[in-house]
């Protein structure tokens, strides 16, 4: 059995470590439910990330399911164990899993990734939002 040399297990760990950092990046999926597919939806319109969790978790179902179904392939589109980004109506946000596409309250929290809305005045929050809706891949 040949056995690597420091210098080759590092270039080897390199473009591992750089093969996963970019298939992470470019799979990230963040979903404003400002855009107008999601706006509207019963448990969105009021949730922020003081909200309880089993009504965040809901609200985050519901703008999953609406997401796959708005999309070209909707029984590939986040798998579970995908990750996603949910952005509040009052500009909160928090990171959410998906455990089960098949079930009402299939997606869970992961903890320590919910950050609270910047106290800006309204202008610069309308004009953050539409600013930031050309780059999120949800607001279509």
């Amino acid at each position: 059995m040949m056995k690597l040399g420091f210098g080759d297990k590092a270039r080897r760990y390199f473009w591992v470590l750089l093969f996963a950092t970019y298939s992470v990046s470019a799979a990230g999926v963040v979903i404003d439910v400002l855009g107008d597919e999601y706006r509207h939806l019963s448990q969105v319109a009021v949730t922020t990330v003081d909200a309880d969790e089993d009504v965040r978790m809901s609200g985050a179902a519901q703008v999953a399911a609406v997401y796959r179904a708005s999309s070209g392939a909707p029984f590939s589109t986040l798998p579970p164990g995908s990750t996603f980004k949910m952005v509040w109506p009052d500009g909160s946000s928090e990171y959410v899993m998906i455990v089960s596409p098949s079930s009402n309250v299939g997606v869970e929290s992961i903890p320590g990734s919910a950050q609270k809305a910047q106290a800006l005045d309204k202008g610069a929050v309308d004009n953050d939002a539409s600013a930031d809706a050309s780059t999120i891949v949800g607001s279509r």
